[in-house]
């Protein structure tokens, strides 16, 4: 084609662009009076989100469509803001803040009508985090928040130290964005606190010690004492003292004898950094013989006799998808029962690529019920939110669980990190899936969905051994690793 017709033929296009801009004004208002009301991710976006990215403006379209997602989260609209969050990523790989914002979206957001979430999206959220990690591969924000969100929804404690130990291994960002600086101690913390949850204390105290000995460096090179900054470092480094000294206390207590630490704050002067032994030795010495042992001489450690915990619970569906409970355990007030109830066939997907559509014929659902004086549960009611529960499948598992590792420092004190301290006659599991095992409380039924539905009572025949459901989980993880 010559110079000559490429020129004739941009003339021409003049007056037909010119044409397209006036049917497209004399036609808007009038889309508008039809769609008037409806609320999607697209409404009242302008050309210019659609002619940005043809003009190389990918980045800027993407704020600006990133600040429209912000309107709908304040909306509550979060169901528009899905699609937005794809299309912001796939314009702008680079928005770290889309990736953890969306994935938070996912895994947090969407709930039923008791604020339960929807953990079918977990998946999705994970996928998605893990394709910021691969778009942004220097940087630790994006893996920090896959182990947070490990730690913190999922529980899954092994996943959660994998991605914290990755993000240490990162960059931050300074002022001017640059990656030039270290991962924050914060990603030290979050690793030492899920050692310990994992129940590897040595390894917890090895990373203590090793952010505290960073921030030791930190205060060294700090030179004007009174600054911000000086002030913020200290405060860092006399935190991860505390968090290591508390740690080492706690070990010694649990395992070798049992503090009683009213008297190590008003006696001790120091303990032992590599061992925890509080000196002068009063602290762990019996002062009644409440304490098991003859006055004067060495407390037993605490876990050093387990007692009988007494677990039962008793389910009901009073009303279809009406889940009544009543529950006891012998344990200190503040323990969690985590229930779950979920297809039989249910397993948590690990996703080939990120995508928001979920299987809607999926059910699983995950509370918590608090033990206060030996007594727990209440009615959990589904029956409201059909789309999330819809009970599709003909058989179900319904799971109480109690894993130490997941409660609180008061009540590891008495049972351990891995409940070397609790037994039970019927619902003891020592869970060796997990390295090193964790001893658990656990009782699980095998019902129907005319059990869901009411039409016929739960009974201890329904209940299966704790090695049955070890054997399905195990068979499910195992699926699980398949894309899909």
């Amino acid at each position: 084609m010559s110079n000559k017709t490429r020129s004739l033929l941009k003339l021409a296009l003049i007056p037909l662009a010119a044409a397209i801009v006036a049917l497209q004004v004399s036609i808007d208002p009038k889309v508008a009076e039809i769609h008037k009301g409806e609320h999607t991710a697209l409404a009242g976006i302008s050309n210019e989100f659609i002619l940005g990215p043809m003009l190389g403006l990918q980045q800027a379209v993407a704020g600006a469509l990133w600040v429209r997602a912000d309107e709908f989260f304040h909306e509550g609209d979060y169901d528009a803001i899905l699609p937005m969050v794809r299309m912001v990523t796939w314009l702008d790989p680079h928005q770290i803040d889309v990736y953890i914002t969306g994935a938070w979206h996912l895994a947090y957001n969407f709930t039923d009508s008791n604020e339960r979430s929807d953990r079918r999206y977990i998946p999705a959220a994970q996928k998605l985090l893990e394709e910021g990690v691969e778009n942004n591969p220097t940087v630790y924000d994006i893996p920090f928040e896959l182990g947070w969100e490990n730690a913190d929804k999922i529980k899954n404690y092994e996943r959660a130290e994998y991605w914290f130990r990755d993000a240490a291994s990162k960059k931050g960002t300074d002022q001017q964005g640059r990656t030039n600086q270290p991962a924050p101690m914060f990603v030290w913390h979050q690793l030492a606190h899920t050692l310990e949850r994992e129940g590897k204390i040595d390894e917890c105290l090895d990373i203590w010690r090793k952010a505290l000995a960073m921030s030791e460096e930190k205060v060294k090179q700090i030179k004007e004492f009174k600054s911000p900054e000086a002030f913020q470092t200290r405060n860092v480094r006399d935190t991860e003292r505390h968090n290591l000294m508390l740690t080492l206390e706690r070990r010694f207590s649990r395992y070798v004898h049992e503090i009683n630490f009213d008297i190590d704050k008003a006696q001790t002067k120091y303990i032992d950094m590599k061992t925890g032994e509080p000196h002068p030795a009063n602290a762990y010495l019996a002062t009644s013989p409440d304490d098991g042992v003859p006055i004067g001489t060495p407390r037993p450690p605490a876990t050093a006799k387990p007692w009988e915990t007494a677990f039962d619970v008793r389910p009901t569906f009073t009303q279809p998808k009406v889940l009544d409970l009543k529950g006891q355990f012998n344990i200190a007030d503040g323990a969690r029962v985590t229930i779950r109830l979920h297809d039989y066939d249910w397993r948590e997907k690990q996703l080939k690529e990120f995508t928001f559509d979920i299987d809607q014929s999926q059910t699983i659902m995950q509370d918590q019920h608090s033990v206060r004086d030996g007594r727990w549960g209440r009615r959990i009611d589904m029956s409201k939110d059909p789309k999330m529960y819809s009970f599709t499948r003909p058989y179900y598992y319904l799971i109480f669980e109690f894993n130490p590792r997941q409660t609180s420092p008061f009540i590891q004190d008495k049972i351990g990190w891995s409940g070397e301290g609790m037994t039970d006659k019927k619902y003891l599991w020592v869970d060796r899936s997990v390295n090193p095992p964790v001893r658990i409380i656990r009782k699980v039924y095998r019902i129907s969905r005319d059990q869901v539905m009411g039409r016929r009572p739960i009974t201890e025949a329904d209940v299966i051994p704790n090695a049955e459901y070890a054997r399905i989980q195990a068979e499910e993880r195992a699926g699980a690793k398949q894309p899909g």
